[in-house]
């Protein structure tokens, strides 16, 4: 059959089933089981009672959806600036942000001239933000006396920061910050009035940074991991990150793969904005599924994703036979990455009975799957069927590769079935040897497999055959050459034999008829998408 020239077609039903998989998100997902936040267990962890613990979170229910460790780490790093556990109990909503929030809240307010700093304080910090300078004298979150213009100039050490103008105290603090932040930016990073323009655009909340944390952030940039001035100006989520973070990170991970970890961020920044805690977690997750380590250096954006989304999409891999079959693959990792979008994609080209949903077809970009889809040819470059054989036999793929493609249809059997088939031979005592000497069998049903090795059990078989020796004296290896021989027998040794009943069925064209999906509004995790940036694809819901 010329399979490179059917199409497949997409029928009303098909398409409302996609639609249906496409509107529920994520409800298959499989989610780390959280432990309930009690009031018995804040009481013995943090202090207090469990009465006043009781009354706070009845008071805000928002609370119990906080995991127990960052509540926990929250409350701690409020204990650490001084605040009493009665304290925190009055403003419990601090505990709703995270640490990083709180301390450096805490420590922009410092570096405003704050003298003292009340929970009330910390809890309203918005709303000072967004005050002019003479309102929070008058209010006397300000010393009188303070020239907060000067102050924050002074913040920058590693330069002598030059503010051309003097602004008067009817200026918002929120927006002295962000001038004084600017002229920063241009003399430190030479960034010009459109990377600014951009920053406030899209990374606004870079605006709540404390200057010593930018300060610290573009000095590791430059001088740990020698990220060139324009680099950081077009990713200015950088300057969003955490310094005592980063130097965990390089501190806990030397390297991955041999690869010095200083390298593998300036390849991947985003990887900066992930805590060191969880980059660990993930990578041990990884290794606790049999992943080798050079699978993370072919998908870095791995890392990018906390801890329990990574384990949760690992634990999908056991669950998904297209998805556990290729777990020794080296860029199994960007299944996990993309596992959303490959699950979708998976689904969708089940409903169209094409087989073949390789690695790259499953996590490829949005064009390159609407082509495969729309050109209807089920089949693959073999890629995975290479390099799951060569881990399973412990040959070369290059070997592997020279064998299978002197078959005129190898590349129109999907990795499961060769999987499947492994599998069957193994219980039937073959060997890795065995099955290696005979390697295109693998690509044949197994019916048919087993069909023909009852057949040669028979005397009638062996006699056709002129075998003269008991089946049971016959070298497997030579049992399996016959098994093969007679199976191409029927098919005039053409390579049609690996062809199913089901692959005979006339199948009709479905050109024009993918269907349209809406673009996503994706948000950032420290800004926003800009408008237009993206171009607009059929079935761009698969990206």
């Amino acid at each position: 059959m010329l399979w490179n020239r059917r199409f497949f077609l997409v029928n009303k039903q098909q398409i409302n089933v996609l639609a249906r998989f496409l509107s529920a998100s994520k409800t298959d997902e499989i989610h780390v089981v959280e432990h309930p936040i009690t009031p018995g267990y804040l009481s013995r962890v943090l202090g207090s009672t469990s009465k006043y613990w009781s009354e706070a979170l009845t008071k805000h229910k928002e609370l119990q959806t906080v995991k127990r460790e960052h509540l926990v780490s929250s409350a701690e790093t409020l204990k650490s600036l001084n605040y009493t556990i009665r304290e925190i109990l009055d403003k419990p909503m601090l505990l709703y942000q995270n640490t990083l929030t709180i301390q450096n809240r805490h420590n922009v307010l410092k570096e405003c001239g704050c003298e003292t700093i009340s929970l009330n304080l910390l809890f309203k910090f918005v709303t000072v933000m967004n005050r002019d300078i003479s309102t929070l004298k008058s209010q006397r979150f300000l010393p009188f006396d303070i020239d907060i213009q000067e102050r924050l100039r002074t913040r920058f050490t590693d330069i002598d920061v030059y503010v051309p103008s003097k602004y008067g105290e009817e200026i918002k603090l929120k927006k002295l910050r962000e001038n004084i932040l600017n002229f920063y930016l241009k003399q430190r990073l030479d960034m010009s009035e459109k990377d600014l323009e951009k920053l406030w655009r899209v990374y606004s909340r870079v605006r709540h940074r404390s200057f010593n944390s930018i300060q610290q952030m573009v000095k590791i940039l430059l001088d740990d991991l020698n990220f060139p001035k324009e680099r950081i100006a077009k990713n200015a989520f950088l300057l969003y990150g955490d310094p005592e973070n980063v130097y965990k990170m390089l501190e806990q991970i030397p390297s991955i793969d041999g690869q010095d970890f200083r390298t593998i961020l300036f390849k991947t920044p985003k990887i900066l904005m992930s805590s060191a805690e969880g980059l660990v977690k993930s990578l041990n997750h990884i290794k606790s599924f049999g992943i080798k380590e050079n699978a993370v250096v072919k998908c870095l954006e791995i890392l990018t994703l906390s801890p329990d989304t990574v384990l949760d999409r690992l634990n999908d891999l056991q669950d998904i036979e297209e998805f556990q079959v290729l777990k020794t693959n080296p860029r199994i990792l960007r299944l996990v990455h993309y596992q959303n979008k490959a699950r979708l994609r998976l689904d969708y080209l089940n409903q169209l009975k094409v087989r073949c949903a390789s690695l790259h077809v499953l996590s490829c970009s949005s064009d390159a799957f609407v082509k495969f889809a729309r050109e209807g040819s089920d089949r693959t470059k073999g890629r995975d069927v290479v390099v799951f054989l060569s881990n399973k036999l412990k040959e070369s793929e290059s070997s592997i590769r020279t064998i299978l493609t002197r078959h005129p249809n190898w590349c129109h059997i999907p990795v499961v079935q060769v999987n499947q088939c492994y599998d069957y031979l193994l219980t039937k005592e073959f060997t890795n040897e065995d099955i290696f000497s005979n390697l295109y069998l693998l690509l044949y049903p197994i019916k048919r497999i087993e069909e023909k090795l009852t057949l040669l059990y028979t005397t009638e078989i062996l006699q056709d055959l002129k075998i003269e020796d008991k089946i049971t004296d016959i070298d497997k290896s030579k049992i399996l050459a016959l098994v093969l021989y007679l199976i191409e027998s029927e098919f005039h040794f053409t390579g049609d034999g690996i062809w199913t009943e089901q692959h005979s069925l006339q199948v009709e064209n479905f050109h024009n008829l993918l269907p349209d999906f809406p673009e996503s509004n994706k948000v950032h995790r420290y800004g926003v998408k800009e408008k237009g940036t993206n171009k607009t694809t059929t079935a761009s819901a698969f990206v």
